[in-house]
């Protein structure tokens, strides 16, 4: 392995991503099954704090020695007022052992950093451990401030970054339905003494993908019965509704709370985020526009087609530039520092681009999307080396866009869809939404058949955004039944009816 080959190493993601876990497993041992903190202090193993460490993926530039380990911390969902936040800052700063501690609140004169950037996280710089602080918890009685069921925010404590970057989700008597009926995170997504927390099925990612669907469903309770007090609906219309949409589709028919639905990560190396309100609207016809049928700020979901049911989500477009190895017709993701490396875009210079080819071609454009912008790029990257002296791609770099990759061919701009496992159109990275439910009288359908079986429908000719950027630098929308795979004759026969008007 080389240097250039190296990302992210477990230290790393202990420092960062770490924040959001209770602690154990790789926050605790390496992938042999070694305690970290204990085989570094080893001399046999000839491990240097922040040394390259043979490129081991665990021990690269790691200080594991002074930092010691995350362990399992259970104080962190079980500890009503648990410091999330202070636990964070010294997770940040390196302090892993002495964080659960944080955490529980026994700590003083925490000093933490000033970043220079408001998109760089705080880190603690130093603090004092003091166990006669007994604000959040006494530890000589710790046991009378453990609580068997985890208050909903300490479920928030972690959820709330994640869950709002991606979902625009909030967990609020105002915003959804449930938590206005007093019910917990862990009525649905409940747990036993295994910890094996209850998940629904969520259409990006793989965590613990084997306990899909161990959690409550809305069927569960609202229609087999699971709980008594659960409302069931008298839904006027056919069943097959219930078979081919699902609930969240109808009652969650608007967020409120603006998510991220764009991540520029090709100007310069680094996320550049855009928001659902810089893209959508509460019109589903007209996201260039406002309306009165939903709630000023709010945004209208897309749909997608998961599982034979058409779900909605935040239809999250991400810009990136990859390497298309055609013989085994992959793209494999070029890491973001490598593209640093020839924009120039470092914490040096205000992560501004540096390169003086690309800042031409740009020409004060604040994203990469004309031919030339484009071009100008892939001829960089392809000549292009690391601060290693690596070349940044293998095979052939593209940039990844809208659901197509571009790419040369003897010096020509060309453009292809995206390789995908099953050949078809991927048009977003779809973050499911399945929180911020509403009652049936502001559900679709509420009205009956004319909230969608209408033309222009505000179901089937819903604008989803699929590329953020054309060649004019304007986003580009295809109609939701595009997506959702209908012909134009079939979507033509399922609007037939009353007219559609925004503003009753």
């Amino acid at each position: 392995m080389r240097r250039c080959d190296i990302d992210k190493s477990s230290y790393f993601w202990a420092k960062t991503c770490g924040v959001c876990h209770p602690g154990g497993g790789p926050g605790e041992y390496d992938r042999k099954g070694n305690r970290y903190d204990e085989f570094a202090r080893d001399p046999a193993n000839n491990i240097i704090p922040r040394g390259d460490n043979y490129l081991d993926g665990d021990y690269y530039q790691s200080n594991w020695t002074k930092s010691g380990v995350i362990e399992a911390d259970c104080l962190s969902c079980h500890l009503k007022g648990y410091d999330w936040k202070a636990r964070t800052l010294a997770l940040r700063g390196g302090f892993f052992y002495e964080a659960p501690m944080v955490g529980a609140g026994w700590y003083r004169d925490l000093k933490a950093s000033k970043p220079a950037l408001p998109s760089l996280p705080a880190k603690a710089l130093s603090f004092g451990l003091d166990y006669t602080k007994t604000g959040v918890a006494d530890p000589a009685d710790l046991a009378a401030s453990i609580t068997g069921e985890v208050p909903d925010e300490n479920c928030w404590n972690c959820h709330v970054m994640p869950d709002g970057m991606k979902r625009g989700r909030s967990w609020d008597a105002a915003t959804d339905v449930h938590k206005a009926k007093n019910l917990s995170c862990t009525y649905c997504h409940s747990g036993g003494e295994n910890h094996e927390i209850a998940k629904g099925d969520i259409l990006v990612g793989s965590v613990r993908d084997d306990i899909d669907v161990s959690m409550k469903g809305c069927a569960d309770c609202h229609l087999k019965g699971a709980d008594s007090r659960a409302p069931r609906p008298d839904h006027k219309f056919p069943d097959l509704h219930i078979d081919k949409i699902s609930c969240e589709t109808c009652h969650i028919p608007y967020k409120i709370n603006a998510a991220t639905s764009v991540m520029d990560n090709a100007t310069t190396g680094h996320s550049i985020r855009y928001l659902t309100s810089d893209f959508l609207s509460n019109d589903p016809l007209n996201p260039a526009q406002s309306c009165r049928r939903f709630p000023k700020s709010s945004w209208c979901p897309a749909f997608v087609k998961y599982k034979g049911k058409i779900k909605p989500v935040d239809p999250m477009q991400v810009v990136w530039w990859g390497d298309w190895d055609r013989s085994s017709h992959r793209v494999i993701p070029i890491v973001l520092w490598r593209i640093r490396d020839f924009t120039g875009a470092g914490p040096k210079n205000n992560f501004s681009i540096t390169n003086y080819a690309l800042l031409e071609a740009l020409n004060g454009s604040k994203q990469v999307n004309t031919a030339e912008e484009i071009t100008t790029y892939l001829k960089a990257i392809s000549e292009g080396k690391d601060r290693f002296g690596c070349r940044i791609v293998y095979h052939s770099p593209v940039l990844v866009k809208g659901g197509m990759i571009y790419y040369l061919d003897h010096n020509q701009l060309n453009k292809a869809l995206m390789p995908t496992r099953d050949g078809g159109f991927k048009c977003c990275e779809p973050f499911d939404l399945s929180h911020n439910v509403v009652s049936g009288k502001f559900a679709l359908g509420s009205k009956g058949c004319k909230d969608c079986h209408l033309k222009p429908s505000p179901f089937f000719n819903r604008k989803i955004l699929i590329d953020p950027f054309n060649r004019d630098g304007r986003p580009v929308y295809k109609e939701a039944w595009e997506i959702l795979g209908y012909s134009k004759k079939r979507m033509e026969t399922l609007t037939r009816g009353h007219s559609y008007n925004a503003t009753p």
